[in-house]
């Protein structure tokens, strides 16, 4: 089993279901056969017995008064779940009215709930069940839907309830439902210890938009499965791994992919890269855990898994990283030559002709709180804490021109980080020095050799290139330069050149304004 049992125990098959004690205690479930009287209410075979019914003789839904709260532990992954007083919101009463009338039928609202439709909205959302495959229908449908097949997956009919949800993925391409189905698939096999099915979700995978969620559940996946790092799993994360240049990837995607491609086979020698060179089994056991939501259905609260964080790794983010901006560094090369030799440049990919919506901004308090308390969580571990950091630098950047505040503590979170270098690299060495000597299978001799190679870290900072561009939009130089001079050093140290040449001339060129600003 391998890597599979360190997410899911056993390697559970279809047949071998887990008991209904699991997470279906607070409901009883009994499957009366929906049977409607009324000729426009025709349901699709795939849905027929995945709807909660509240009255009637189809009535299957029989919410119970105790145990509202349930924990389940499995291989330390641990899973709240707890039941709102709310009604289940995809609930049908088959008493209430239903119009035939399909045009000019205002949207459902943002959170719907069957109960609350009006008779022609209830008409809609009938007529989207006798297709639930239509993609041209309000998305507000098609969630009132998934709500019921949520709780479905608190029965012992998650399994079923899971293949009709990968059907859905396959036919509704938005955003907020591919990330919240995923979620909850992948989560919902955690709990389950049903390798077989992330398997089956992870087959599922053959549109560009059904890669909408969690890059870290994603990852998790991959682990999970021991299947290896596509170049094109890189080139879709890339932003994950706090690779922000993507300039190329936008532009030129299949220069770029071709050149990620030759320098994966360079440097892991294969075509793609195992997990092995990217982290160790027993860095794995020692990842930070990190809370992810499981359920978009409002009348399930607390609807948080704790899984393993393998993007709070250090290495594995730093390795990627790496690897992609070798592959910028390379691109940028090669079409510097092409300029100069005459040659045709690759095809530019042009951008996309959609409008973005004038979405007014508003502060998001939750959000804030969030990335703090990650910040905060991270306190004995200056690694992990950088990487929080820069969560929380780009979080108060975004808002910089809401409020001079937030620009303010954009900027203490990148002095903080820069400041807590050396203790980075410190704990660094030590990590590395704690795990060459847990080594059982190397000598003494060895052991000695791995450890007089040991270096520091170096990696790309974020926060010097953000305060050098703040102190420069302010026109204060002098802090600019000085930013670019501590840079200068720090990458200097570190043999990066590509970015000791960045900022140096980022320098020259705040020189050359603060000469100009002089003579003014």
């Amino acid at each position: 089993m391998g890597l599979l049992s360190k997410l899911f125990g056993r390697d559970k098959q279809e047949n071998n279901h887990t008991s209904n004690n699991t997470g279906s205690t607070a409901i009883y479930v009994r499957n009366a056969g929906l049977q409607p009287s009324t000729p426009i209410l025709k349901i699709h075979p795939d849905v027929q017995n995945f709807l909660w019914v509240g009255d009637g003789n189809s009535k299957n839904y029989f919410p119970s008064p105790s145990n509202n709260t349930r924990t389940v532990s499995v291989q330390g992954i641990t899973v709240t779940i707890s039941f709102e007083t709310a009604e289940e919101p995809s609930l049908i009463y088959m008493g209430l009215p239903i119009s035939d009338l399909s045009e000019n039928v205002e949207r459902p609202p943002y959170f719907p709930t069957y109960k609350e439709l009006t008779p022609e909205q209830r008409g809609v959302y009938w007529k989207f069940l006798a297709n639930p495959y239509d993609n041209t229908i309000d998305i507000g449908y098609v969630f009132l839907l998934y709500y019921g097949l949520e709780r479905y997956l608190l029965t012992d009919n998650y399994a079923e309830a899971i293949d009709l949800i990968l059907k859905l993925r396959d036919a509704h391409p938005n955003k907020s439902f591919q990330t919240y189905t995923a979620n909850a698939i992948i989560l919902t096999c955690l709990q389950r210890q049903r390798a077989d099915i992330v398997q089956k979700f992870m087959n599922s995978l053959d549109k560009e938009y059904e890669y909408c969620f969690s890059p870290n559940l994603f990852l998790l996946c991959k682990y999970s499965m021991g299947l290896p790092l596509s170049g094109d799993d890189v080139v879709r994360m890339a932003k994950a791994f706090e690779f922000k240049k993507d300039n190329y990837i936008k532009k030129y995607p299949d220069l770029f992919l071709t050149t990620l491609s030759s320098n994966i086979n360079k440097i892991y020698k294969a075509d793609t890269i195992p997990w092995n060179k990217l982290i160790k089994v027993s860095e794995f056991n020692k990842l930070q855990m990190e809370e992810t939501p499981i359920f978009a259905n409002i009348s399930i609260r607390d609807k948080s898994i704790k899984v393993p964080s393998l993007l709070s790794s250090f290495m594995l983010k730093k390795n990627i990283y790496d690897l992609l901006d070798k592959t910028y560094e390379d691109v940028k090369q090669q079409l510097a030559e092409k300029r100069k030799n005459g040659e045709k440049l690759p095809e530019v990919k042009q951008p996309s002709t959609m409008k973005k919506s004038n979405e007014v901004l508003t502060f998001d308090d939750v959000q804030e709180q969030q990335l703090i308390n990650a910040y905060n969580a991270a306190r004995n571990n200056s690694l992990n804490q950088h990487f929080a950091s820069i969560a929380i630098q780009d979080f108060y950047y975004k808002y910089r021109n809401l409020d001079r505040k937030y620009l303010d503590k954009c900027i203490e979170y990148c002095k903080d980080d820069i400041s807590k270098l050396p203790e980075m690299q410190r704990i660094y060495i030590e990590d590395e020095k704690n795990k060459i000597l847990s080594y059982q299978w190397l000598s003494h001799e060895e052991k000695q050799k791995e450890l007089s190679d040991i270096r520091p870290f170096y990696a790309n900072i974020p926060a010097f290139k953000r305060l050098a561009i703040i102190y420069e939009k302010e026109k204060d130089y002098d802090n600019a330069i000085r930013i670019c001079d501590q840079a200068i050093t720090f990458y200097s140290a570190g043999g990066i050149q590509s970015l000791v040449l960045e900022f140096n001339e980022r320098k020259q060129k705040l020189l050359s304004k603060k000469e100009q600003m002089q003579l003014s």
